[in-house]
């Protein structure tokens, strides 16, 4: 990957890791440019990475996989976007498989440009994660899809737009330090 594409990518990611943790439900102390491993999961097509990786810290402090896509218009998006809802789905199918159980993981696709705005109000529905599951079996490892567990991982899926102007809206880390005690969102739970 040329430099400079891989820098617009980090930066990219250093956006919306920032954008996200001032959610105050997001913490994401992974990246793949300095904790590559950490952003790898096992799936039945073999190791994928994400761009960010963390958890949600109210709740059951369940796993978050973020995709970035720094794109300046949507020209193949969609099809990288369908390839990701495979790999999320495999990733807890193998989970699943290898476990018994899975952890309710979250996966979020962040663009900076939306695509295909024709079925935007579906990429999210267990028919578009069947769609795209037929168009990357790879991901599936010759397994068959498991409809129930389809239905719960496409219902963990979020698609969002970012606007690099929300960075100036967002909460600084010197902010985000100061609130977060009064929130005890990270309240531990044994």
């Amino acid at each position: 990957m040329p430099e400079d594409i891989q820098e617009i990518g980090r930066q990219g990611a250093a956006m919306l890791k920032r954008w996200l943790e001032a959610t105050t439900y997001i913490e994401l102390p992974f990246d793949a440019y300095n904790n590559k491993i950490d952003c790898m999961v096992e799936t039945f097509g073999g190791q994928k990475q994400f761009d960010l990786v963390g958890y949600m810290v109210a709740g059951e402090k369940t796993p978050v996989y973020v995709e970035s896509k720094r794109y300046t218009s949507a020209s193949g998006q969609y099809k990288e976007f369908n390839k990701f809802l495979s790999i999320a789905y495999s990733h807890t199918a193998r989970e699943q498989d290898k476990f018994g159980t899975n952890r309710k993981s979250s996966y979020f696709w962040v663009t900076f440009h939306p695509f295909n705005l024709e079925n935007w109000s579906k990429l999210e529905t267990l028919d578009h994660m069947k769609k795209a599951l037929g168009e990357h079996t790879e991901h599936l490892g010759g397994h068959a899809i498991d409809d129930d567990l389809a239905a719960q991982v496409s219902s963990r899926i979020a698609v969002l737009v970012f606007n690099p102007k929300q960075e100036s809206w967002t909460l600084t880390r010197a902010e985000l330090e100061l609130i977060r005690p009064t929130l005890a969102r990270k309240v531990a739970t044994l």
